[in-house]
């Protein structure tokens, strides 16, 4: 029984000494980022989620397109295709049109 207690005991201790430095890590100071900065996570954000949604989109029409036989299906996935590299493109052009447009630093 002691020895069950001083196992738990130092296990205990052992995980908090190292579990709160880890918290007091993660609790950084929020810094004040300049606008430019501020800018042009934005336009980051933005492309990565337009990409995302570009993503899912065409995995959902190439599963749909999987349900076609022959020439319907081979002109699904073309399309598909198209569609994505055509959202892609633009998500790209949006991307550098947002960063130019961010202000200056």
């Amino acid at each position: 029984m002691k020895r069950l207690l001083m196992s738990i005991a130092l296990s205990l201790a052992l995980g908090l000494g190292l579990a709160a430095p880890a918290a007091l890590a993660t609790q950084k100071a929020a810094t004040k980022m300049s606008p430019h900065a501020e800018a042009v996570k934005k336009c980051n954000d933005d492309y990565k989620t337009t990409v995302k949604t570009a993503n899912e989109d065409h995995m959902k029409a190439l599963k749909d397109a999987k349900s076609k036989k022959g020439k319907d299906r081979t002109e699904a996935i073309k399309a598909a295709n198209k569609a994505r590299t055509d959202a892609l493109a633009k998500a790209k052009k949006d991307k550098l049109d947002c960063i130019k447009a961010a202000p200056k630093k």
